[in-house]
């Protein structure tokens, strides 16, 4: 009787102690299924929305103070993407080749001329400006004057025409409706002047 006593005593022991373990794991086992909050993100501003533009290019040569000639260009740019314009034709060029014999037979290469030009546009915040980056590549048949007496000769002797080609990569900042100048040159053959103006207009 006292062993099955002991027995019974130690059992009681054992269960009271195991449920006071058990009460005590509870808060932790309770906390350790909370949601731990997550750390604050970085929100992102949204991003603006594209905005249509028009973009007007005009490529005009002077002699002197006479404009000889004045060439528009029109393109319609969305901020955030690029536009390309190519203009243009092929021109034949002839040449001569000359066979075992001695003989001579003329054929002819093609050349492309013309106006190739890529603009791509970005808002510029808070005042409403736009930045223009431009590539504009122009390449015509040159009719030399008197004055191009050096020209002139070689042509007439070659019966080859003459090219002239002008290339220019900028970055313009405009605001609606404003036009500025971007290039001046001066030919070095034949002396004229190669301006090209830019004017933005913002479609509503």
């Amino acid at each position: 009787m006292k062993r099955a006593s002991r027995i019974i005593t130690t059992a009681l022991v054992l269960l009271t102690t195991a449920a006071v373990v058990a009460q005590e794991s509870q808060p932790v086992a309770a906390q350790s299924k909370e949601p731990q909050a997550s750390a604050p993100q970085m929100m992102k501003p949204p991003a603006p929305p594209p905005i249509s533009l028009k973009v007007s290019l005009v490529f005009s040569r002077y002699q002197g103070e006479k404009k000889i000639s004045s060439v528009p260009h029109t393109l319609w740019v969305t901020t955030g993407d690029r536009t390309s314009l190519r203009l243009g034709t092929q021109i034949p060029v002839p040449t001569t080749m000359v066979k075992d014999n001695g003989g001579a037979v003329q054929s002819y290469n093609y050349r492309d001329v013309g106006t190739n030009i890529d603009c791509s546009a970005t808002a510029v915040p808070p005042d409403g400006s736009f930045r223009l980056n431009i590539t504009i590549t122009d390449s015509s048949v040159y009719f030399p004057d008197q004055s191009d007496s050096a020209i002139k000769s070689t042509t007439t002797a070659t019966g080859a025409p003459a090219f002239r080609n002008f290339n220019s990569t900028f970055t313009i900042v405009l605001r609606d409706g404003q036009t500025a100048q971007s290039t001046a040159v001066t030919d070095p053959v034949s002396g004229q002047t190669i301006k090209l103006d830019a004017t933005l207009n913002v479609q509503k």
